[in-house]
């Protein structure tokens, strides 16, 4: 071999071992970081979903972490929070008399009652007594001067709080007047809780339900008048315009007497208004505290009232009390509502 072949082989080799060094070095030092800036923005979206921002009853809150104990008062909101599938965050729960639907009755039986007294709502003393993290609940449920229980005090103890958007009207802040405000309180409770995927599930199988009922009851040319009636013989418990009650009958097509009210729920509605407007039909809840067959015998006795055209037709819609509630009944209430005004449209 020459002196030439010589040279050429040991350049060849030279060059060998060198890009082979090269490689190596780009193996150990480069690849490690590219990896690393491939996979960071990965690890960041897992661990960046709070803090989160809600606004309850136009104030916002924010949220650093899920609460791991919470409260809920009376069925619909216990409802929404078992629907979520947040029966392990629940430490206790509080009803006013009628208890959670069967289908919540597995994930329920093992949360506490707050208090067994349906009315008045649990004190501030035995609130705090679960050691809660989060409470929703609702003005004139469960938060009121009356039972010591608002949301003002609960942050003091260092409770956060989320309040059902409908009963917002009692402070001065006015909510949706259709079923929207439901749905956002859906939401609500998906981003707090991190289970949005859930909650939007939740909502669009609502949506469906009732854009199905719609579509069957179809057009309707003359919106039949509607009063909601929940007892009382002086004068007339019943719902203003931002009432269930009342977007119930929007839903159907038909229209609350009293919509011109700005409020939720009317504790003292005069009989002259009532009769003055003349409904219709006449929506009536089934409650522990005084059935709907009670009522009706009300409605029947009083004598003023007789012109009425519901009570002279007995045109009576009963519908269990958390079907006029806001929360996940509302839609098998807006279909119970619907066969009861279109029978011929349900057939």
């Amino acid at each position: 071999m020459n002196k030439t072949n010589k040279r050429s082989i040991k350049i060849g080799v030279s060059l060998l071992l060198f890009l082979s060094l090269l490689f190596i070095g780009w193996v150990l030092v480069v690849r490690p970081k590219i990896l690393k800036l491939d996979t960071s923005p990965l690890l960041k979206k897992e661990t960046s979903y709070y803090p989160v921002t809600i606004e309850s009853c136009g104030e916002p809150i924010t949220f650093e972490s899920a609460p791991k104990r919470a409260l809920s008062f009376d069925t619909n909101m216990t409802e929404i929070m078992l629907a979520l599938g947040l029966e392990n965050k629940l430490v206790g729960y509080w009803i006013s008399g009628v208890p959670v639907g069967a289908e919540y009755q597995e994930k329920i039986k093992n949360i506490p009652l707050i208090s067994e007294e349906t009315w008045p709502p649990p004190g501030m003393e035995l609130v705090l007594s679960f050691n809660p993290d989060f409470v929703f609940g609702a003005w004139e449920y469960n938060f009121s001067e009356e039972s010591g229980v608002t949301p003002e005090k609960l942050a003091k103890a260092g409770v956060k709080s989320y309040i059902l958007t409908e009963s917002c009207i009692a402070v001065g802040v006015q909510p949706s007047t259709t079923l929207e405000s439901t749905y956002q309180d859906i939401m609500n409770l998906g981003i707090i809780f991190d289970v949005k995927d859930r909650a939007q599930a939740l909502v669009d199988q609502m949506r469906a339900n009732i854009a199905d009922v719609q579509k069957t009851i179809g057009e309707v040319e003359t919106p039949l008048r509607g009063f909601y009636y929940g007892g009382g013989a002086d004068a007339a418990f019943s719902c203003g315009k931002y009432g269930m009650a009342s977007k119930m009958m929007d839903a159907v097509g038909a229209k609350n007497i009293l919509s011109d009210i700005e409020d939720d729920w009317i504790p003292k509605a005069s009989w002259e208004t009532i009769i003055e407007r003349d409904p219709e039909f006449i929506m009536i809840d089934d409650t522990p505290w005084e059935s709907a067959e009670d009522r009706i015998a009300t409605l029947q006795s009083l004598p003023q009232l007789a012109s009425i055209t519901a009570i002279r037709e007995k045109r009576f819609v009963v519908l269990p009390w958390t079907y006029i509630l806001p929360g996940m009944e509302m839609d098998e209430g807006i279909a119970m509502l619907a066969k009861s005004l279109y029978p011929d449209r349900f057939r």
